[in-house]
């Protein structure tokens, strides 16, 4: 088929992550790379010249978030992405385009570095809002945004930590969640069977997910980094827009010789409702938490 075949070649030919030498290059990796992805999509002639050019204007958008974020314009740049999830074609939102998570796995796992072992659940809920001074701008992560991490295997959890000395819980959900699932699986995806409807919702989160997964050698250390934009304005417009998706699963970067399923994390996004309010309680009480209460070496 031909949907299969196009599929075959983005895999082959425009894997989903890029990696370049300077944080400077992030931009124009992108611009560059979904060029290929519009000359390969043009050139497989699967789409109507309508669907051609709103994925067209879709890559167009992304780079114009990024660049007035980097220009300071950042107001701008949050409105615009939070729009941009908004904005229809046929009467579905570019949010609908990507598939929703609702199907956690049976263990999800969180760790923390500590000398001694952990022994209390507490211990492993996300930071408190009572101290959201402590949290700093990552991947996935705000400025004073107290999210819930957790990794989708216990090797992905070793290697975002990368340290020794790590106690950790088991979280096993007691509940369903909605989560935006930029992530990316091409051997899974070229066993299903796409209507042109599927497959051009998918084709259209591409550019985004491009955008989600570029790396720069050398700013590992910086306190800003580029390649971090987009995926901070994403997090900031879910948890915005309190709709009934509460969080986003992405693919680990710190895993990248583990199995594709075995690199999934998922950020879960809080309510924050009152001053006094120390965790989102509904949220930590739809798991059931398991201390491992000895101290576990990276793997």
């Amino acid at each position: 088929m031909m949907e299969t075949l196009l599929l075959q070649k983005l895999a082959e030919q425009l894997p989903l992550e890029t990696m370049v030498e300077h944080d400077h290059e992030v931009r124009s990796a992108y611009l560059q790379k979904t060029l290929r992805f519009l000359h390969l999509i043009k050139k497989a002639d699967i789409l109507t010249v309508e669907e051609y050019t709103y994925l067209y204007k879709l890559r167009n958008k992304i780079n114009d978030i990024w660049r007035n974020y980097l220009k300071g314009r950042m107001n701008t740049a949050s409105s615009q992405m939070q729009n941009m999830l908004q904005c229809s074609f046929h009467n579905q939102t570019y949010e609908m385009m990507f598939d929703c998570i609702q199907q956690l796995p049976n263990v999800l796992y969180r760790g923390r570095v500590s000398l001694m072992p952990l022994l209390d659940c507490q211990e492993f809920y996300h930071i408190p809002f009572t101290k959201r001074y402590l949290i700093q701008n990552q991947r996935y992560s705000i400025t004073g945004i107290p999210c819930l991490y957790l990794a989708g295997s216990l090797p992905c959890m070793y290697k975002e930590l990368g340290k020794t000395n790590i106690s950790y819980g088991e979280f096993r959900p007691l509940k369903a969640f909605s989560l935006l699932d930029v992530s990316v699986s091409y051997p899974q995806m070229e066993k299903r069977r796409y209507s042109h409807e599927q497959l051009f919702a998918f084709l259209c989160t591409m550019p985004l997910k491009y955008a989600l997964s570029i790396w720069a050698k050398d700013n590992e250390k910086h306190a800003f980094k580029s390649n971090y934009v987009i995926s901070q304005l994403l997090t900031a417009a879910v948890y915005n827009r309190k709709t009934d998706i509460k969080g986003i699963c992405y693919a680990s970067g710190k895993a990248k010789e583990l199995p594709y399923e075995q690199r999934l994390n998922y950020v879960f996004l809080p309510t924050f409702q009152n001053l006094g309010q120390a965790y989102d309680e509904e949220l930590m009480h739809s798991f059931q938490i398991t201390v491992v209460k000895k101290e576990k070496q990276k793997v």
